[in-house]
């Protein structure tokens, strides 16, 4: 599909249509391609296994669905946002004289699409479907490991003037991990994402819907961009704090090393104790 759409894109922006894709490489049409037909094939896979409906996929009606959506963002945001304030005041991060304001609206129309799609995607599809075929602890960290390597797979930068064929999108595929960060980082970053992929499916299966995670995935994309927005990691060599404190990986979405991973069990905490105290009024099998 990838090459099609780049040369349809560049049509469309030198004819004026379309201005706003003038100047795209070629690896975003690429990405754009494999995220479009993950969604387009939903469709004819839900068929080909027989789902009819999501609760077949473990996610039934939620009437409390604004509640558990607020909740799960509040409890993932402000630990967040208490590890910047530290990450500032011990002068692990530095402050950006040029912030723009801007970007935090960007940032929070980030985090609104990328929560919906990715818990779509990866916790009522992926985790229903190992529901389905194992064991819930073994779902669990199977959905969650599948989770973490997927954030890892990027597609490699090319030069504007390199030529597209119609097997460039198949040269991009032995690239994907080209792009991973250096060990030890990339292990700290798989470990936050794996816990995070945890903490999600938790939450998941113990509501029986997606309102939950989508509040804590949207807490944490929004807490560690705006991050990113009012400064940048100052410690050179990145590694020299570890294991207590690394940079951030996956274009600065994922943070490493124990402290992260510290706060992100301190909403692993909330989460039970949502689920155990506050949420009891909801049978969940």
């Amino acid at each position: 599909m990838s090459p099609p759409l780049y040369w349809a894109g560049n049509f469309l922006a030198e004819a004026g249509i379309l201005p706003i894709v003038e100047g795209f490489p070629f690896h975003r049409y690429f990405s754009r391609s494999v995220q479009i037909s993950a969604l387009l094939l939903l469709w004819p896979a839900f068929r080909w296994v027989e789902i009819r409906n999501l609760s077949v996929l473990g996610i039934d009606k939620n009437p409390h669905w604004k509640r558990d959506l607020a909740i799960g963002f509040v409890i993932a945001f402000l630990p967040v946002l208490a590890l910047g304030a530290g990450y500032f005041f011990s002068g692990v991060y530095e402050f950006r004289v040029d912030w723009e304001g801007a970007k935090f609206v960007r940032v929070a129309g980030t985090a609104c699409a990328v929560s919906v799609v990715e818990e779509f995607l990866f916790r009522c599809v992926f985790l229903g479907l190992c529901l389905m075929a194992m064991g819930r602890v073994a779902a669990v960290g199977f959905s969650a490991a599948f989770f973490a390597v997927v954030h890892f797979l990027k597609t490699a930068k090319q030069p504007l003037d390199a030529p597209v064929t119609w097997w460039s999108g198949f040269e991009q595929l032995p690239l994907l991990f080209s792009s991973a960060p250096p060990w030890p980082l990339l292990g700290w970053g798989f470990f936050s994402l794996v816990l995070a992929g945890i903490l999600l499916a938790v939450a998941t299966i113990r509501t029986r819907s997606l309102f939950l995670a989508i509040g804590l995935h949207a807490g944490w994309i929004l807490g560690q961009q705006g991050i990113q927005i009012l400064g940048k990691f100052g410690i050179k060599p990145s590694d020299q704090l570890l294991p207590w404190v690394g940079e951030n990986v996956v274009s600065g979405a994922v943070p490493t090393g124990l402290v992260p991973l510290v706060v992100l069990g301190i909403t692993g905490v909330l989460i039970f104790w949502f689920l155990r105290y506050v949420r009891c009024d909801r049978k969940n099998p």
